[in-house]
């Protein structure tokens, strides 16, 4: 990669120059972007790492693929976040499948170059440690959640989260997409509960939806949060 290009990356993500800032020159002029189109593969499940990859834009689905076909929706990675630091550390295969959500863009080092960089930045090291820290804290999290919530109330906390911090006066609505099939993978429920819970929501008008999407609106926020709040309690 052209080191301007790089440079000008650093510049416009904060995290990102924190991330590579004491990385060795040397090392610096083998980073490559790659972009995604949405659905396109980016790390198939069962492989082996090749390559380390830094999400730059856009969002990244991981599933699982059941033996029997089941696909679950484990995760989904921002930019910040990286894939292959597991799988290098350890030397393992994938477990999951991840592909682009939307049109997205990763920084990426192979693996070889990315071992010597761990040997030479004592910086990038703590950095690596509390984002996966911070993966073993969401893991748990998602363990509890699964066992302790029922669907509608991982439902109404996931959108609630959606919207939270949404500037309303801005755009009077906002649009989630996500389908009924997603809602059911992310979860391992079955599309009939989902189907249950969402007319349910959509009745006492808390929220709108339209195919594969969840549209909500500044009242929708408000009953997301009393409905979160009366079951928090």
């Amino acid at each position: 990669m052209d080191k301007s290009v790089l440079l000008n990356l650093m510049n416009n993500y904060r995290w990102l120059h924190d991330m590579l800032e004491h990385m060795p020159p040397e090392l610096l002029v083998h980073w490559e972007l790659w972009r995604y189109y949405p659905e396109e593969l980016v790390c198939e499940q069962g492989e082996h790492p090749v390559v380390f990859f830094i999400v730059i834009e856009g969002r990244l689905k991981v599933e699982h693929i059941l033996e029997d076909g089941t696909i679950l929706i484990i995760a989904y990675l921002d930019p910040g976040q990286m894939i292959s630091d597991i799988e290098i550390a350890l030397m393992t295969p994938y477990v999951c499948r991840i592909t682009a959500e939307m049109q997205s863009s990763t920084l990426v080092l192979k693996k070889d170059i990315y071992q010597r960089w761990l040997l030479a930045d004592n910086h990038f090291l703590l950095y690596l440690t509390k984002q996966l820290a911070g993966k073993l804290h969401e893991t748990v999290r998602k363990s509890i959640d699964h066992v302790s919530m029922s669907l509608r109330h991982k439902l109404l906390r996931y959108l609630y989260g959606q919207v939270e911090h949404f500037n309303f006066n801005q755009q009077a609505s906002f649009i989630i997409p996500i389908s009924r099939e997603d809602i059911a993978s992310q979860w391992g429920v079955t599309l009939r509960s989902v189907n249950r819970v969402l007319k349910e929501l959509k009745d006492r008008e808390i929220i709108y939806v339209d195919k594969n999407r969840i549209i909500c609106n500044e009242w929708s926020r408000f009953l997301l949060k009393k409905e979160l709040t009366d079951m928090e309690k």
